[in-house]
This record gives C-alpha cells, sequence and structure tokens, in this order.
C-alpha cells in the first residue's frame, strides 16, 4: 500500500516537473508619468552624445544590419537565414579584429569597442544554434564566446556572466548535465559577488544547479543547494523577488522525490503556496504549480482525500487559463483520475475493515 501511494506521488510530481511553460508576469506594469507642459528653454532635450567615426564605418553598420536581422529572423524561428546572416556578420567583424583589416583600425578605443563586439556576435550566434537545436555547434561557438568575454573584460563584467549563462544553457540543452552544473556554479559565483544573494539572478542560478542534479540522479545534492541559497537570504524573503518561491517550491519536489523529511517538504510547499498566492494571485500557472507540489506532499503523507481536492483546483486553474485540449489539461486530468482511483481503493478498504470489525463484535 505505502509503495502505491508513494508511485501516486511520484507520478503528481512528475506532472509538474516535465511541464514547462513560458507565463508572462502580468503584474509587471510601467509606471505612468504625469503629463507637463514643455518649455523651450528648460525642456529642451539633451543634446545627442557625439558621435564616433566608428559609428558610421561601412563594416560596422553592416555587420550591425546583419546581426540585427538575424535576431529578427530568429524571433521568428527563421534560423536557416538568421544563421546565415549571422555567419556574415561573425566573418565580416573576425576579419576587422583579427584579420587583414585590422591595420585599418588605429584608435584604440576603437579597436577594444570591435573585439567586444565580435565577443557579442559570438554569444548571439550561440543563442540562435540552441534555439535552432544545434547544440554541440552552440557549444563551441559559446565556449569561444565565453574564453573571450573573460578575457577582454574579466570575470566580474555583466558581458562575462550573460556569456557564462548561455553556455551553461547549451550544455543543459545537449545533456551535458554535470558540465552545466559546473558552468552554473561559474556564474553563481559571478552572480553572488556582483549583484548579491538577495538578487532574482541568484535564485534563478540555483534553481538551474538543481535541476542539473536531478537529472544527474543526485536528489541529495539538489535539496542541499536550494537549502543553501534559502539560508542565505537569512530569514529575508521578499516576496515581490521572483526565484523565491520557486526555491522553496523545488526544495519540497526534491524533498518529496529524495524520501526526505516529509514534515520539512510539507512546510516548504505550504510556504511556497502562500508566497504565489500573494505575488502571482489565486488564477495563476504559478499558483497551480504550487498547489501540485503540496499534493505531492499530501500524497507521501497518505493525505489522498486532501491532495485530490488540491489536484482538482489546479486542474480548474489549468483549464480556465489554456482550453480542454492543452497537453497540460490532459495529463492533470490522467493524474486526477489515479488519484481518485486510489482514493476509493482506500475507502473501499475502510469499509471492509469496518464490516470484519461489526462480525467480530457479533
Amino acid at each position: 500500500m505505502r509503495a502505491r501511494v508513494l508511485l501516486t506521488a511520484c507520478l503528481v510530481l512528475l506532472l509538474l516537473v516535465t511541464l514547462t511553460f513560458d507565463v508572462a508576469d502580468a503584474k509587471k506594469k510601467k509606471k505612468q508619468q504625469p503629463a507637463t507642459t514643455p518649455n523651450a528653454d528648460t525642456d529642451a532635450p539633451p543634446p545627442a552624445p557625439p558621435k564616433s567615426a566608428r559609428d558610421d564605418d561601412p563594416v560596422v553598420k553592416r555587420v550591425r544590419k546583419l546581426r540585427n536581422a538575424a535576431m529578427g529572423l530568429m524571433d521568428k524561428r527563421e534560423f536557416a537565414p538568421a544563421i546565415e546572416k549571422m555567419r556574415a556578420a561573425i566573418s565580416d567583424m573576425h576579419a576587422r579584429v583579427f584579420g587583414d583589416a585590422r591595420a585599418s583600425v588605429t584608435d584604440p578605443k576603437d579597436q577594444a569597442a570591435d573585439a567586444a563586439y565580435y565577443a557579442q556576435l559570438l554569444s548571439d550566434y550561440g543563442s540562435v544554434l540552441v534555439r535552432d537545436r544545434q547544440f554541440a555547434e552552440a557549444v563551441d561557438v559559446l565556449e569561444d564566446s565565453t574564453k573571450l568575454t573573460k578575457k577582454l573584460f574579466g570575470e566580474s563584467h555583466p558581458s562575462y556572466g550573460l556569456a557564462t549563462r548561455s553556455l551553461a544553457d547549451a550544455y543543459m540543452a545537449q545533456n551535458e548535465f554535470r558540465k552545466a552544473v559546473d558552468t552554473y556554479k561559474t556564474l553563481r559565483r559571478h552572480v553572488k559577488l556582483g549583484l548579491g544573494v538577495a538578487h532574482e539572478a541568484y535564485m534563478e542560478v540555483n534553481l538551474r544547479i538543481a535541476e542539473g542534479y536531478k537529472k544527474l540522479g543526485d536528489l541529495a545534492r539538489a535539496v542541499k543547494v536550494c537549502q543553501k541559497a534559502i539560508r542565505d537570504q537569512d530569514g529575508q524573503v521578499n516576496l515581490d523577488t521572483k526565484g523565491v518561491a520557486e526555491l522553496y517550491m523545488e526544495l519540497a519536489m526534491a524533498l518529496n522525490l529524495a524520501g526526505g523529511d516529509v514534515a520539512e517538504a510539507a512546510t516548504h510547499a505550504e510556504a511556497a503556496r502562500e508566497m504565489f498566492r500573494a505575488r502571482e494571485g489565486e488564477d495563476s500557472i504559478e499558483f497551480a504549480f504550487s498547489l501540485n507540489a503540496l499534493a505531492g506532499v499530501r500524497m507521501r503523507e497518505q493525505k489522498v482525500a486532501e491532495a485530490h481536492a488540491l489536484l482538482r483546483q489546479a486542474h480548474d486553474i489549468a483549464l480556465r487559463l489554456y482550453g480542454k485540449d492543452h497537453k497540460m489539461v490532459h495529463a492533470s486530468e490522467k493524474t486526477l483520475r489515479d488519484v481518485k482511483a486510489r482514493m476509493d481503493e482506500l475507502a473501499a478498504a475502510a469499509d471492509d475493515d469496518a464490516d470484519e470489525v461489526e462480525k467480530d463484535e457479533l
């Protein structure tokens, strides 16, 4: 009986873990500024910064045009022409930075700007390749981009962090989870020093490290990563910081899957539910995910009826948001049926036990 309860709990968690969604953060709105009456003397726009000769350089202008066109094509999922344009842009800039055209650039500031832009082009090209699922080439390109960015700017520069993040994501996409975890750890050190442990980026990179450990089958380390990230907050939890609630939910799920302390898992799952309720609202998919996570813990606690009620609430949210034909709705329907069947089995077993007691009394 215990094994079946654990199996169903794992199914509940699997539903939450395997389905990912791009959810817009609708709560972030730009503050409107009060209208003012323009004044020719006091409200004139500031003068534009002076243009350098590099801004009008035909090679630089052509490369920028190619790069911008490529990124636009990537957004439209037209990857083949995007890759072609990125390769042309990189070829032109490579000749300017490393080839014969280098002699035409004499200003050290322009040389540094060219090298920085070349590193950016490599990173952008790697992103296009990842989107096109050409992971092997993406890793090669992003490794070069990361090394060049580190050489140019050092580890403290934001560009190095962005390049490292892209490389780690490429490793994850290529199922090179050990390399991904190691690269995310490098990024975590960079984020901790540059942005601090309370920043959204610190939460996110710890979540990615935990995910990598789960892919490696090392649930114990995934648990430790989440626990450490939460301890780093020193009890100061900012509910508006994206990633905090996610860390609590991830810790609850990892503890549950690892067979860890069920009371601790329940505490973190309940905390995550309240955080998502406050941050996203009760009609959000994030709140539904937290209900699913808590349901998984309740199954392990053998509180099957409560788990079913949580799953029903989460299913209704998903149904309203995505409609009956969405794959997540289909998956949640199946999980609901499985848990309902388990609930009926337990009810039938309880009735049989009651009958036996009644017979014994007679």
